[in-house]
């Protein structure tokens, strides 16, 4: 649980970082709601199961996965629930994004990666299909 909260907090202040040295241009400022800001914080309450598991990967991936949702939710409480982006591919209709972005990105995909690697892994351990089966057969029918 500690690695993954210290990788959390490294990622989201190295992005609080960069979002204060770089200027954001004013159309670059995305608005947040309040239901995105409350599904942010149930994505990190989510996350914190994965460190159990023993795999150092997964808890790595959900690191960087939850240091760039916290990255963004600390800049939307700070300002009013808007996300500055100062990194912009194109012009002002191009894609303007932010480091915290990239992290949930690059975190998501290692984190889905790992743990499908880690499924295919203990696949031995799950529940076989024919057992699956019987068991919401019996369900459906009391």
């Amino acid at each position: 649980m500690l690695t993954l909260l210290v990788i959390a907090a490294a990622l989201a202040l190295v992005d609080q970082y960069v979002k204060l040295r770089l200027p954001t241009h004013t159309w670059a400022l995305h608005h947040r709601s309040e239901l995105w800001f409350l599904g942010s914080c149930l994505h990190l309450v989510a996350l914190l199961p994965l460190a159990r598991l023993r795999w150092n990967i997964v808890t790595a991936a959900a690191g960087i996965f939850a240091g760039g949702v916290l990255g963004n939710l600390i800049s939307a409480g700070a300002d009013g629930l808007e996300v500055p982006n100062p990194f912009v591919i194109g012009t002002h209709t191009g894609v303007a994004f932010n480091l915290a972005d990239t992290f949930v990105l690059t975190g998501n995909l290692l984190l889905m990666a790992s743990l499908i690697v880690l499924t295919l892994r203990y696949r031995d351990r799950l529940p076989s299909l024919g057992r699956v089966k019987r068991t919401s057969r019996r369900r459906a029918s009391t």
